[in-house]
């Protein structure tokens, strides 16, 4: 069986200027941890989740942080910001965006592959789903139950 074969092609998608408050709401409304981002062509330009939201909290681009640890003399107190008690201005909301927050390093599989390609990539990139490109432009999404309702109607567990 191949990715084609299970794969959900109405994937719900954010672009980099989404705000930080529309990006809540998405997750909020349609209960995912992970979106697209894509630009105007669908090209898939990123991934944000939920967790990609608690950077908003951090002092320091990942970056910058790494650089400061090298540095032998320097103490830094906290690598993160409790997000529960942290001071943050209702602004954010909008001069936050998904741009700012988004992973540009993320795993994808051509919809010709084979599921079992499709679940050792979940694994190797420790993931629960993948999303779908052919020319790198989104075409759908594959997720660990895509493939587990697939394997159940192939074997007749279930219609």
């Amino acid at each position: 069986m191949k990715v084609k074969d299970c794969l959900t092609e109405k994937v719900v998608t954010v672009k980099r200027s989404t705000t930080l408050s529309q990006l809540i709401k998405t997750f909020q409304k349609y209960n995912f941890h992970t979106l697209p981002v894509v630009e105007e062509d669908n090209r898939l330009v990123g991934v944000v989740n939920f967790e990609d939201i608690l950077k908003v909290f951090q002092p320091y681009s990942e970056d910058l942080s790494k650089m400061l640890e090298a540095v032998p003399f320097l103490e830094m107190e906290s690598k993160e910001e409790d997000f529960i008690g942290a001071d943050i201005s209702s602004e954010m909301g909008v001069l936050v965006v998904v741009d700012d927050i988004m992973n540009t390093h993320f795993a994808t599989i051509d919809s010709e592959t084979d599921i079992n390609q499709a679940r050792a990539q979940m694994k190797l990139h420790s993931v629960d789903q993948l999303s779908v490109v052919k020319e790198e432009k989104l075409i759908g999404m594959i997720s660990l139950f895509d493939i587990i309702l697939a394997v159940f109607r192939e074997r007749g567990i279930i219609q």
